[in-house]
């Protein structure tokens, strides 16, 4: 478990779950982009909620541990849709690699 801090203000969420929002969090302040966020948390009274988070380029989020419960909640479907849009904003390019060959001309007379 970990405990996210914001503003002062700090939360109870899964392991997976702390670790895609501060990716996307990070992903979002390269882009100097916002977003908001809905990602489920134990509630003060230990029942699972749901809560929504802006993420932006000041967002100022940090961890820590926490100790671990075992009523962890299903969080597969928000670690998905956090990492989804972590994706989309760094795009992977494929780099194919080329034998030097191949990129000579076939004929030496032959111009580039």
């Amino acid at each position: 478990m970990m405990t996210l801090h914001y503003t002062g203000e700090r939360v109870l969420l899964a392991d997976d779950v702390c670790q895609a929002v501060l990716l996307y969090a990070q992903a979002l302040a390269d882009t100097q982009s916002s977003d908001v966020v809905s990602i489920p948390v134990f509630a003060e009274d230990g029942t699972v909620a749901t809560a929504e988070f802006l993420l932006g380029p000041a967002s100022q989020l940090y961890a820590t541990r926490a100790p671990d419960r075992s009523d962890q909640p299903d969080s597969a479907e928000a670690v998905g849709e956090l990492s989804r849009r972590t994706r989309l904003l760094h795009p992977v390019a494929l780099i194919v690699p080329v034998e030097p060959q191949a990129l000579a001309p076939s004929d030496p007379t032959d111009e580039w």
